[in-house]
């Protein structure tokens, strides 16, 4: 079945249809978690991670994506910041809405479909965002364990790189097509974080 709404923005979809959606909703969201949380700003840089983890630090300097899944699953979290989580919270569930409005369905709609209460929704979505954090707070405390930081030209190198894919050649221009600024941008990807991934994890 394709997503795709086309040229249907209006169509209404039957049961199995609707639920198809609920469940692809559910598998992107929990297939994507890291690229999700690894990409949004959410103050990790102005905690000190170590102190919410306790994991074996990895003796290699570059680890591979099967090492890096490996290392948090073994780690243990002492307890979650409650900012870090709460917005993590609050991001996946905009996440859900989202889609789901995109599909002309309500969220009761979705919950009725999916077979499942609020109650059970909520705690599907906490049990995300724990995961989230928890490879969050991991990344942060190597970086600090190891000194890794990100240079002001790496940051100028990406934002080049976002103003590109972007097809503009400035940052007023980012602004007037996006309808953000670049550095409001910066701060809800956590470009930083993501450069700092790509200096622990190699593709």
């Amino acid at each position: 079945m394709s997503l795709s709404k086309g040229k249907h923005p209006h169509k209404r979809y039957t049961r199995k249809q609707k639920l198809s959606i609920g469940l692809f909703i559910f598998i992107v969201i929990d297939v994507a978690l890291f690229a999700y949380t690894i990409t949004r700003y959410n103050g990790y840089d102005l905690i000190n991670s170590e102190k919410y983890v306790e994991f074996k630090m990895p003796k290699s300097k570059a680890l591979t994506e099967q090492e890096w899944q490996a290392l948090v699953k073994n780690t243990k979290v002492i307890k979650y910041p409650k900012v870090q989580l709460s917005k993590e919270i609050e991001h996946i569930k905009s996440q859900y809405h989202k889609r789901i409005k995109e599909y002309d369905m309500t969220m009761a709609e979705y919950l009725k479909e999916a077979g499942i209460t609020e109650v059970q929704f909520n705690r599907q979505v906490e049990e995300m965002a724990k995961e989230n954090v928890r490879e969050k707070l991991v990344l942060h405390a190597i970086a600090e364990k190891r000194k890794i930081s990100v240079s002001k030209t790496e940051i100028e190198k990406a934002k080049k790189g976002i103003l590109k894919d972007k097809g503009v050649n400035s940052e007023t221009e980012y602004k007037k097509l996006t309808g953000e600024s670049l550095s409001e941008h910066i701060k809800e990807i956590d470009l930083e974080s993501k450069l700092i991934y790509a200096k622990i994890v190699k593709k």
